[in-house]
């Protein structure tokens, strides 16, 4: 088929950030099983409070330039260098407003320790921003290998140092120290990797007119999610104060944590090999809706598992202190097996360019979002995560009609991937609601994931098109059997 060399190298990359994505799996849930017996919900509602703060200004530090550099097919070395000085810019530029609005977080809240909080998170600023275009660079040439080191030494470092100032200090700034350690380690990485150095001798930032065009509908969007993903905990923390929070806080980040640690990486393989596909329209659908099926087979299944079995989840990993966050982790764990798909229309919107309706489905989204916080708000965090999960049913239609218009995929495409697993893996609730009686909390998850992904597999197996779907993932994952990295692409640079 057109597609297989570049599907197989996608999957190729898929294997060598996929180790290093087993091991952020692994290290945040050691880091929540471990540090979260040392501390207590009170000090991640505190990180919580100062976190949408941090997420909002640092929307603006790349300016969705780092997108624009891997979406394009050529770029000159006036552009790179120019982009590189606008993100120092930037990145100085909010390092020092962090300091200024650190008063007045702590004045919304009501809580001075979200003061200092908030004015150290300028070194973060720092930390991420010197390596931002060096990362890009790297995700540009497909070098996916030094990417899944830089990832994974941030991790490491990140749960040591974590561990370790928990163990000492018992307060929130374990967390904050702990994340900075692992960024700073894996700034200084990136920057071994990626030997692309920035030069002040005949700076143009002219150059990166036409980039940052792109990168303001990028940025414009990213600034509608981030009102989705954190104006609930604004509201909780306002309403009910850090402990529930703390509690949403949790799950919620259980629930991101597969969404992260797949979507994301994905994404980075995706992006570039999407947008050298644009010629090649058939080409173009298979590799998409191959990724696709993957991500759903990997999470929706488990998703389904984890939230009928969400207290036990909760307990097993938290602590009895955590039980409460039970019914609110089964409510965005129906989230998270609905958003894979979702997450992946970003691929179509940004690969063919169409960044314009990607902002114009932000806002509508935006709108259902902030409507169902408002809603289940007087219910507590448990509220707030249902009427989530019911909003995030109701945009299904509008979001795959949009996301798909004049790109090689159908909305049809989107349906069939997703369907036929969600409704496998949800007749498994129906099992363990029938068993719940006669098993123990531990055997009865056991059973709900196996049954899961077996139901879920059947479902898929139940069409041609999910057959043939199957087949080739399987293929895809023999070929990329015992191989351990990529050779970096060839082009570095115009």
């Amino acid at each position: 088929m057109a597609e297989a060399p570049a599907g197989r190298a996608a999957a190729r990359g898929a294997a060598v950030l996929g180790a290093s994505q087993a091991v952020r799996i692994v290290t945040s849930f050691a880091s929540s099983i471990f540090v979260a017996r040392l501390l207590t919900p009170a000090d991640y509602g505190v990180m919580a409070m100062v976190a949408p703060v941090m997420g909002f200004i640092l929307i603006f530090q790349n300016l969705g330039l780092n997108q624009a550099i891997i979406q394009r097919r050529t770029i000159s070395a006036q552009e790179i260098n120019g982009t590189f000085w606008l993100n120092i810019i930037a990145t100085i530029i909010i390092a020092a407003l962090f300091i200024l609005i650190a008063p007045l977080v702590g004045l919304f809240y009501e809580d001075d320790r979200a003061i200092g909080l908030m004015a150290a998170s300028g070194l973060t600023v720092i930390a991420t921003g010197i390596a931002s275009q060096h990362l890009a660079l790297l995700n540009r040439h497909m070098r996916f290998g030094a990417l899944s080191a830089v990832e994974t030494v941030n991790a490491v470092t990140q749960l040591a140092a974590t561990i370790a100032l928990a163990w000492w200090l018992r307060t929130y700034w374990a967390l904050f120290f702990g994340m900075l350690a692992g960024v700073a380690a894996g700034s200084a990485l990136a920057w071994w990797y990626e030997r692309w150095r920035p030069s002040l001798h005949r700076l143009d930032l002219r150059a990166t007119r036409s980039m940052l065009a792109m990168g303001v509908d990028i940025t414009g969007f990213n600034l509608l999610n981030f009102v989705c993903r954190n104006l609930d905990n604004l509201l909780i923390a306002k309403r009910w104060g850090a402990g529930e929070l703390g509690l949403y806080d949790r799950s919620y980040r259980l629930m991101l944590m597969p969404l992260q640690t797949i979507n994301q990486p994905l994404g980075k393989i995706m992006l570039p090999t999407l947008s050298r596909a644009l010629d090649r329209p058939e080409a173009y659908r298979g590799m998409y809706l191959l990724a696709v099926r993957a991500l759903v087979m990997v999470i929706v299944p488990g998703a389904v598992a984890l939230s009928v079995c969400s207290t036990t989840v909760i307990v097993l990993l938290l602590g009895e202190q955590w039980r409460d966050a039970g019914p609110i982790f089964a409510w965005l764990s129906l989230t998270a097996a609905i958003q894979p798909v979702s997450n992946a229309t970003g691929w179509l919107f940004i690969s063919c360019g169409r960044t314009r309706s990607m902002v114009r489905w932000g806002v509508i989204s935006a709108v259902l979002t902030v409507t169902s916080f408002v809603v289940g708000l007087p219910w507590g965090a448990t509220g707030v995560a249902a009427a989530y999960a019911v909003s995030e049913v109701l945009r299904i239609p509008v979001l795959y009609r949009m996301a798909t218009r004049g790109t090689p995929v159908a909305a049809r495409d989107l349906y069939a991937v997703l369907l036929p697993t969600l409704l496998g893996a949800g007749l498994c609730v129906i099992a363990v609601l029938a068993l719940r009686d006669t098993l123990d909390p531990l055997s009865l998850l056991g059973v709900a994931i196996a049954l899961s992904y077996l139901l879920a597999t059947l479902g898929q197996a139940a069409t041609a098109e999910g057959r043939a779907g199957l087949w080739r993932l399987l293929i895809l994952a023999r070929s990329t059997m015992g191989r351990t990295g990529l050779r970096p692409a060839a082009e570095h640079g115009a």
